[in-house]
């Protein structure tokens, strides 16, 4: 898999804009239209996620 790029999410307790990384998946053709498929990478989001629920 390779980074593809990063899209953020804001945390719905305190509203950061957690980053997560988006990984390649595969590729479908169609016609003449070729489609990337991503994967989002959670990590960042739940390692954010754990700082609420044990400080």
């Amino acid at each position: 898999m390779t980074e593809v790029g990063t899209m953020h999410v804001h945390c719905p307790d305190c509203g950061t804009p957690v980053p997560m990384a988006l990984h390649t998946k595969g590729m479908t053709s169609q016609g003449n239209v070729l489609q990337l498929v991503v994967e989002p990478d959670y990590t960042d989001l739940w390692a954010h996620s754990w700082t609420h629920e044990h400080p």
